[in-house]
């Protein structure tokens, strides 16, 4: 592997759940045939995704998933990067889905 950071996502891969990868796929493909005219999927077939991914991380488990996120705790992408993202946002709404994100993850962690 050319670094750590490949080798722990091939080993985070490698321990996922195959049913759960498998809803993760027929999830993405669903979605993708529901895409519209101005590129967008449907609200439902999203938010199915994004389940999906939370149900495949977690199959991983904790131990696994940390491992990648330590992986990257080196990487840097700048001092401007941060403040670049926020301009391009509202700021309210960027907490809101930071803390929509957060209790996703607990809500996951809940259901395994």
């Amino acid at each position: 592997f050319k670094d750590k950071r490949e080798y722990e996502m091939i080993v985070m891969g490698a321990a996922m759940d195959g049913a759960a990868l498998k809803a993760g796929a027929d999830a993405h493909h669903k979605a993708i045939g529901s895409i519209d005219a101005k590129g967008v999927t449907s609200l439902a077939d999203y938010t199915a995704v994004n389940a999906a991914i939370g149900h495949m991380v977690a199959s991983a488990g904790q131990a696994k998933t940390m491992d990648v996120y330590n992986a990257f705790a080196g990487f840097n992408l700048g001092k401007d990067v941060g403040p670049y993202m926020m301009s391009k946002v509202n700021a309210g709404d960027a907490s809101a889905a930071y803390s929509a994100f957060l209790e996703f993850k607990e809500a996951v962690k809940a259901s395994l």
